[in-house]
């Protein structure tokens, strides 16, 4: 299941600070970019980018103030294929030199195929350590981070003016109130997993381990346990609530609370909901809850012409590019210290989802996740009680390990 196309979206326009942006304005000052003086004069580049409108309008007047600083030109494509098709057209040499805005749990496939070039001159201090560790693969950095996002808390402020910190909170106003999410998936699931001690690859400082998947240790059991519980024992949901239906009964003002992501925050305000954003209440144990966090990035062709150009220009357009990204559209900075800018903290919605990336671990970005994907129909069957928690968690790993037998041949 490739679960890219939908939360590799950004913010929602209505977010955006009004305003048009400018390169020239100054507007990115906040950030030092690295000149460098032995990029090729008169090369031409070409960057394919998954952000359309309105950041593709901020990504061309990044490329060209970076060209006219080195003497070359660039042309940025709106590229709407699926992000594989990098991979496709890499292979075959008509690839582009940079590609933008992928999700960095796309990159593993990409770095194990040889297509990447190994990124230069990233300082890890400049960012949260998960985010560094999203770009990270054995070891190696491998990808610019641009902009970052999880899902967070939303809540309907006329019901619950102020939202739930603790466990005993949360559950007293999901009682009140109601509270639904997309509960068969994993993404959303793992917010409690993680929180709870569970894991799906052994992370040994930034290198992740396949051969130790942990979604059937004590913690990530003891998740199950809680997931079911709020069908069965809290009655929040029943096993046939999807996603659409948690936010359909949200945007209707039959619940007060839903798990959910930036790309859904418009529809919320569209619907006239009072929402707020807040981290993830603290789980039943006291500890945070851990939603994936999603890193967009700025990769280089391995198979590019003008190499040295090509890593100079993906730094400049990632770096430079972040805060004109989230004037136009409210893409998170990867940058700690952009993120603390007033224009950034003084926004309810940004500071909310802030709150919550403190909290998240980074989507494994090995190319193993696919088999995780194609494998977690098993939490529905847990949802259902048609199999224990212990027996489906054990069912979830033991089908993952078949589907990376197959998937590696």
């Amino acid at each position: 299941m490739n679960l890219n196309k939908k939360f590799g979206v950004s913010m929602a326009v209505a977010l955006a600070l009004t305003g048009t942006m400018s390169v020239a304005s100054g507007a990115f000052a906040a950030t030092k970019v690295e000149h460098r003086d032995n990029v090729p004069r008169g090369v031409h580049l070409t960057v394919w980018s998954w952000w359309g409108k309105p950041e593709i309008t901020v990504e061309q007047q990044l490329a060209n103030q970076w060209g006219k600083m080195h003497g070359d030109t660039v042309t940025v494509v709106n590229q709407t294929n699926p992000f594989q098709f990098f991979s496709t057209a890499a292979r075959t040499g008509k690839g582009p030199d940079v590609g933008f805005a992928i999700p960095h749990d796309n990159n593993g496939v990409f770095q194990e195929e040889g297509l990447l070039a190994p990124v230069t001159g990233l300082n890890a201090k400049l960012y949260n350590p998960y985010t560094y560790e999203a770009v990270t693969i054995a070891g190696q950095q491998w990808a610019y981070p641009i902009s970052v996002q999880s899902i967070a808390l939303f809540y309907n402020k006329k019901l619950i003016p102020t939202p739930p910190t603790t466990w005993a909170e949360f559950v007293k106003d999901a009682n009140a109130h109601g509270f639904g999410y997309a509960q068969h998936n994993l993404y959303y699931d793992f917010a409690y997993i993680g929180g709870m001690g569970g894991y799906i690859f052994k992370d040994n400082h930034g290198t992740l381990n396949a051969n130790d998947i942990g979604l059937n240790n004590a913690g990530s059991v003891a998740a199950f346990k809680l997931i079911h519980s709020f069908d069965w024992n809290y009655h929040w949901m029943n096993p046939n609530t999807t996603g659409n239906i948690s936010v359909a009964n949200f945007q209707a003002g039959k619940i007060g609370m839903i798990l959910d992501g930036p790309w859904d925050l418009s529809n919320m305000q569209k619907a006239k909901i009072d929402v707020g954003v807040a981290r993830i209440p603290d789980l039943p144990n006291g500890h945070p809850a851990t939603p994936f966090l999603g890193v967009q990035t700025a990769v280089v062709n391995a198979r590019s012409h003008n190499l040295v150009a090509a890593q100079s220009l993906a730094a400049y357009m990632a770096d430079a590019g972040q805060m004109g990204y989230f004037k136009v559209n409210a893409d998170l900075p990867a940058f700690l210290s952009l993120q603390k800018e007033a224009v950034v903290q003084n926004n309810q919605y940004d500071k909310g989802f802030i709150s919550a990336l403190k909290f998240a671990i980074p989507m494994p970005n090995i190319p193993q996740m696919s088999s995780v994907w194609s494998s977690m129909s098993i939490i529905a069957n847990i949802i259902k009680g048609s199999i224990t928690p212990q027996g489906g968690a054990d069912q979830f790993v033991k089908n993952i390990k078949t589907a990376i037998k197959v998937q590696q041949g």
